[in-house]
């Protein structure tokens, strides 16, 4: 059934909107009125964050977590990896298909026309289980050579960020429909053309179920000491094979991993309890109070002690 489907969409392709046309022209009416502030505003921390700029400039420099989308609806930008630079303009998304170092430039903003934009972040079991639902529509095996694609915002997907946009404003929306439209989205960006290596790049299936385990170990045991070795001795796999796969399956990679669940747990904690700095950081598998910072904020832009007042 998902080859046929993905045929359909091969031979019928979705068509591209101007950002006047109708979803697009809502979802930058939403994102105007929901980025009031300068810079970026954290709606669903971290997994989407919307961008308003008024002048033209260097605003991120970082490193991307699994697969990312970013969408331009006012504007234009610039997004510099792996030695090439991604041009994006209004109507247009960016599809980050791996964690790596980017550089994002916004090069048309006017205080009176700001730059106006979003930022999905998939988390990696989203990004498993979708490419393993797609993986025998992934066509055949070859060597995955694309650290991102961009292409044109069809109606589905403009039509899937604006029902998305609109659950985040309610509270029983954000818990019981946003993950569903999340997971809408990513499964329509993998099903393009401009996705067909990263789809292929998930590999046997049989290897992939393995990795989806090993990701599962990993949150619940995030608080030990985990290696390479001793997760891959966990789904039966050589240490090379295992970090190898999981980084083509989940994304990132394994201590990559490990860490970014580590944060999303602390993260937690510190809301929900307003528990110590130092013993979440401990709690949570860090080995030092120090190192804890540095890294919560980094992911989040804020010090653990600031989101925990």
């Amino acid at each position: 059934m998902a080859t046929a489907t993905i045929q359909l969409l091969r031979s019928e392709p979705p068509r591209s909107l101007q950002v006047n046309d109708g979803p697009l022209g809502r979802v930058r009416d939403l994102l105007d009125d929901l980025a009031r502030d300068e810079g970026h505003t954290s709606l669903f921390a971290p997994d989407v964050c919307l961008y308003r700029f008024g002048a033209p400039g260097i605003f991120t420099k970082a490193e991307t977590y699994g697969v990312t989308l970013g969408m331009v609806l006012q504007g234009a930008k610039s997004v510099r990896l792996g030695g090439r630079a991604f041009p994006v303009t209004p109507g247009q998304a960016i599809v980050v298909t791996r964690a790596c170092p980017i550089e994002t430039t916004v090069e048309e903003a006017r205080r009176d026309r700001p730059y106006l934009g979003l930022g999905i972040c998939f988390a990696p079991e989203r990004v498993a289980r979708a490419l393993l639902a797609l993986a025998d529509a992934g066509g055949a095996q070859a060597p995955e050579t694309v650290p991102a694609f961009t292409l044109d915002c069809d109606h589905n997907i403009a039509e899937a960020v604006e029902r998305l946009l609109r659950t985040l404003t309610d509270p029983l929306d954000r818990k019981l429909l946003a993950p569903l439209i999340l997971d809408e989205i990513l499964f329509r960006l993998l099903r393009t053309e401009a996705a067909a290596a990263v789809r292929a790049g998930v590999g046997p299936a049989g290897d992939a179920h393995r990795i989806v385990e090993a990701m599962r170990f990993i949150r619940e045991n995030h608080a030990d000491k985990l290696s390479v070795d001793e997760l891959a001795r966990k789904v039966a796999m050589s240490p090379s094979h295992f970090a190898h796969r999981f980084s083509a399956v989940a994304r990132v990679s394994p201590m990559r991993y490990l860490r970014e669940v580590r944060l999303d747990t602390a993260r937690s904690r510190l809301v929900s309890n307003g528990a110590r700095v130092s013993e979440v950081a401990v709690a949570v598998g860090f080995e030092s109070p120090a190192h804890f910072t540095r890294e919560f904020k980094r992911r989040f832009g804020v010090s653990p002690s600031k989101t925990r007042a």
